[in-house]
C-alpha cells in the first residue's frame, strides 16, 4: 500500500465542520475534557486484571505521557456505575496539598501523588487508617509510595505501566478514539493500520501523549478517507517532525 489509500472522490471540507468530510465530528486526537477520557479510557491488562480481583489502595507508577490521568479518570467512571461515591483531584505543578474532604467519598484518586508533601502525605495516610477500609486510595504517581504504604500497615496494590504498553493496549487505545469521534463509530472515516500502530510503538513505546500531539497535526492535514499506512506516517513525520515515525 502506497501513502494511503486515496479515493476518486473529492473531498469537499466545510469551513464549520471540516471533519466531517473525513468521517468525524472533529480531530479525533484534540486535547479532551475529563469526561471524554473517561470515556474512552482503555484499562491496560495488567489495571483490569487488578481491579476484577479487588484491591485494598493501588498506585499506578510510570513517567509522563504514559497515560496515567487516563486510568485514573477511567477508574473513577467505573466507580461510579458501581454507586460508589468517587472523588478525582489532580495536583499541578507546585501544589503540595490536596483539597478534598476524605469523610464522604468510598474512593479518592489523586492525581500526580508524588507532588504532596510530606505533611500532606501523612495526613492522605492518616485517613485512609481511620477509616479502617471504609476509603479506598488510587493514586497516580512518578515514584513509588510503597513503603509509606508499609510504615502504616496499609496494603497496596501496585501497577507498572512501562510494563503495560503493549501493541494490543495501544492498537485498542487508537482504534476507541477514532471510534469515538467517527460520525459512523462502527466505521471511522480513517483509520490507521497494524503497521501504522506497530510504527507508532515502536517509535513512541507507551508514551501516549506524544503519539496524540502527532496524530493530531496528521489529521489537521489529512485530506481523505481511508486507511493511514506506516509510510504514510513516516512522509508525514518529516514533514511535521516532533516525536513521530521517522
Amino acid at each position: 500500500m502506497g501513502r494511503m489509500e486515496v479515493y476518486s472522490m473529492t473531498i469537499m471540507t466545510s469551513p464549520y465542520f471540516p471533519f466531517h468530510a473525513l468521517g468525524f465530528r472533529c480531530n479525533p486526537f484534540r486535547v479532551l475534557t475529563d469526561d471524554e477520557w473517561a470515556d474512552i479510557a482503555v484499562l491496560p491488562d495488567a489495571v483490569a486484571s487488578v481491579v476484577e480481583s479487588g484491591f485494598a489502595h493501588l498506585q499506578v507508577l510510570g513517567p509522563l505521557g504514559h497515560g496515567k490521568t487516563t486510568i485514573l479518570l477511567g477508574l473513577a467512571a467505573r466507580f461510579r456505575r458501581e454507586g460508589k461515591g468517587v472523588v478525582y483531584e489532580y495536583l499541578p505543578v507546585g501544589q503540595l496539598q490536596f483539597h478534598t474532604s476524605l469523610r464522604g467519598p468510598d474512593v479518592f484518586l489523586l492525581d500526580e501523588a508524588q507532588r504532596l508533601n510530606r505533611s500532606e502525605r501523612d495526613r492522605l495516610l492518616s485517613a485512609a487508617q481511620l477509616a479502617k477500609g471504609g476509603l479506598t486510595l488510587v493514586l497516580s504517581s512518578h515514584y513509588d509510595l510503597g513503603l509509606l504504604f508499609a510504615k502504616r500497615g496499609l496494603p497496596l496494590t501496585t501497577v507498572h505501566l512501562e510494563a503495560t504498553a503493549a501493541f494490543d493496549h495501544l492498537s485498542a487505545v487508537l482504534n476507541r478514539r477514532l471510534s469515538y469521534f467517527a460520525l459512523d463509530k462502527n466505521a471511522p472515516g480513517a483509520t490507521l493500520t497494524p503497521d501504522a500502530v506497530r510504527c507508532l510503538h515502536e517509535t513512541c513505546g507507551g508514551n501516549l501523549r506524544a503519539m496524540q500531539y502527532f496524530l493530531y497535526e496528521v489529521f489537521q492535514r489529512l485530506k481523505s478517507k481511508g486507511a493511514i499506512s506506516a509510510d504514510y506516517l513516516r512522509a508525514e513525520a518529516a514533514i511535521i517532525g516532533g516525536p513521530g515515525p521517522g
